[in-house]
């Protein structure tokens, strides 16, 4: 968009451009864009890593309308959470007479608390927030022992950057702009924190955004550093 033609949308509307451009990503969100979500590639990667899987166990946080929970629940049974009241009743809409998918309205980054707190394990998470997932590490990974991760990364060098989203990529990844080989040393950092190696087995990057998929391992920690206990 051309500078004048911010400052145009900025004065007809009374917003920042920042707030204009979150509103039409919301509303392409709300309508369950391609543009946005992305099924068609976020499914290719998912059979393509989960061919011949079956009996998972499946964490989806952050569902939204369903897409990938219907693609999971071919290889096991999904606990699927959203917590936007309209688009939960279109997942629980299109996954109600699966019996492989269950649905929780919450918020998912309260929610994952809790089942850690109840001692649940994972074969498979999904992580696709609607901004950093970076905010759920590194106890994600108190929730699986042996498995698959499948993340969704927002680029940061084109998306807009505020105070907030600066400040959290400087906490996070040590940098305001991190890139995707960064992005992925620090996820597997976050990872050893609770004694899990993470390792990278796919990944692809459109305009906006990483989608990674780490293998996860529970290692000994005397194992991993060669440390013996006396």
């Amino acid at each position: 968009m051309s500078e004048q033609l911010k400052i145009f949308e900025t004065e007809k509307s009374g917003k920042t451009y920042r707030a204009i451009r979150h509103d039409v990503v919301r509303s392409k969100q709300s309508k369950n864009s391609e543009e946005t979500h992305h099924p068609i590639a976020k499914t290719r990667q998912a059979e393509k890593i989960l061919k011949g899987k079956k009996g998972m166990q499946i964490l989806e946080l952050f569902a939204g309308q369903g897409n990938m929970t219907r693609i999971f629940a071919k290889h096991g049974d999904v606990l699927a959470a959203e917590k936007n009241k309209q688009t939960f009743e279109i997942l629980n809409d299109k996954t109600k007479n699966n019996k492989s998918i269950s649905t929780v309205r919450c918020d998912s980054y309260k929610f994952y608390h809790s089942l850690i707190s109840m001692g649940k394990k994972f074969d498979i998470i999904d992580l696709d927030p609607y901004g950093f997932p970076s905010r759920l590490m590194p106890d994600i990974f108190l929730l699986i022992d042996r498995g698959w991760i499948f993340i969704t990364m927002p680029k940061p060098a084109v998306n807009i950057l505020n105070g907030i989203t600066q400040t959290h990529l400087i906490t996070y990844f040590g940098e305001p702009n991190p890139s995707k080989e960064k992005i992925i040393e620090k996820f597997a950092t976050f990872g050893l924190c609770h004694w899990r190696k993470l390792v990278l087995v796919n990944h692809f990057e459109l305009k906006s955004i990483y989608r990674f998929v780490f293998h996860i391992e529970k290692v000994k920690a005397t194992d991993y550093t060669g440390v013996k206990n006396q």
